[in-house]
């Protein structure tokens, strides 16, 4: 086997937010000191395999198990959902897609959640078993802790930039195509379970007496049994959907 060789690697500019190196967009000279794959290459440099939609070696687009060799010169592209093939490498979402979220992106959940997307918030937990949660359910992964998405057993997650949670839904809508897939207003913002009407007179001994007053129509969560109404935070929770749905629809 061939070692301590010589590769060269550049990225495209949407992953050089990544890069302690490159980040100018200068090709990296990368000594291997062993043989190894073009996914450990990339994962060398903190970019999650996730992240990656096409690799090209020496003019020809190849696995993450390739193996590199001395003078293999690589370019790492990202995951372009607006173009055809835009996925590449990695899985392409229907809209069925269900996603798990680490304690740390509460405030994305429950806007996913308002917007009818299935989404999990792990917490109390540690990352194995969050993985382990992953896998089970069949969820993509949404984190900001790079480190995570690159363990081998996730097949499909995304590493949010963002630390506005605003900004974080449309990272989430445009990576994984969701526009077709938005429906408003059927998920518990708090459980992520769904939501039905109620007939308010199953509800009388549960509703304060203005709201018995005030409000005919009432959604009830399926699962946890909270109640929704279109109470003074209505407002702004529609002019959030009317947003986003201007900007996707």
């Amino acid at each position: 086997m061939v070692d301590n060789f010589i590769v060269y690697v550049d990225f495209c500019p949407s992953l050089r937010f990544f890069l302690k190196e490159g980040k100018d967009g200068k090709t990296i000279h990368k000594r291997l000191c062993h043989a190894t794959t073009v996914k450990d290459v990339v994962e060398s440099f903190g970019v999650p395999h996730t992240e990656v939609g096409r690799i090209v070696v020496n003019g020809k687009a190849v696995e993450f198990n390739y193996h590199m060799f001395p003078e293999d010169r690589v370019i790492i592209g990202d995951v372009n959902p607006d173009v055809a093939e835009g996925f590449g490498l990695q899985p392409i979402p229907d809209k069925s897609a269900a996603f798990i979220a680490d304690e740390h992106l509460s405030k994305l959940v429950r806007r996913l959640r308002v917007l009818g997307i299935d989404t999990f918030l792990f917490s109390g937990g540690s990352d194995n078993e969050l993985l382990v949660a992953m896998r089970r359910h069949g969820r993509i992964l949404l984190t900001r802790d790079r480190r995570l998405l690159m363990h081998r057993i996730v097949r499909s997650g995304y590493c949010i930039r963002s630390e506005n949670a605003l900004q974080q839904v449309y990272e989430v809508i445009r990576r994984f195509s969701l526009s077709g897939s938005l429906d408003p207003f059927t998920r518990c913002p708090s459980c992520n379970g769904l939501l039905e009407k109620v007939d308010k007179r199953m509800l009388l001994n549960r509703l304060e007496p203005k709201t018995r007053r005030y409000y005919m129509d009432f959604l009830m969560c399926t699962s946890c049994g909270k109640i929704y109404w279109r109470g003074s935070h209505a407002e702004k929770l529609e002019a959030f959907v009317s947003d986003v749905m201007k900007r996707f629809g």
